[in-house]
């Protein structure tokens, strides 16, 4: 990678790493703060996948400054697994019921993954070479499944909100 190149994709993996870092506090701070077990593993496993993301993103960086070229590759394998499914169960719905707190974090959360996938579909666009632009696209992507998952579960938050509040059927 020429020193040009080299240069823009250190500026958006800079930025990426931040990105990431705020993810992971934000979620790590709702982990300690949640009442419900599993809100507080739900939020403790998003701040998990953050933290896998700051991790590579660092690794890379490192790499890229050292050498010019990418240490590892975007796969599922360097990075976290992404299944939550075994947390948003039903139980952990009934459960919540669309607390506030609860309502706002998962809120506050697709809002920094919608932040994310801009920012990173953006560099990818930016990015001098094809092997910085998939990395780019490939975070997109992943962070793209965590916001299916928050909206899902924002949705479902909200819905369950709305009826105890005796508005439904919506």
């Amino acid at each position: 990678m020429d020193t040009a190149s080299r240069k823009i994709v250190l500026e958006a993996v800079k930025t990426a790493i931040i990105t990431e870092l705020r993810g992971y506090e934000v979620y790590k701070a709702a982990a300690e703060r949640a009442t419900d077990p599993a809100a507080k593993e739900m939020f403790r496993s998003l701040a998990e996948d953050e933290k896998h993301h700051k991790d590579f993103l660092e690794t890379n960086f490192r790499s890229l400054w050292e050498k010019g070229e990418w240490a590892m590759p975007a796969t599922p394998e360097n990075l976290s697994p992404l299944d939550h499914s075994e947390i948003l169960t039903p139980s952990f719905l009934q459960r919540v019921k669309g607390g506030d707190f609860e309502m706002a974090v998962v809120a506050a959360g697709a809002e920094l993954e919608r932040s994310a996938i801009h920012f990173y579909k953006d560099a990818a666009t930016r990015c001098p070479d094809e092997e910085s632009a998939k990395v780019f696209r490939f975070l997109a992507e992943w962070e793209a499944g965590h916001l299916e998952t928050l909206v899902d579960l924002e949705r479902q938050m909200r819905d369950s909100w709305f009826a105890e509040q005796g508005f439904s059927p919506f």
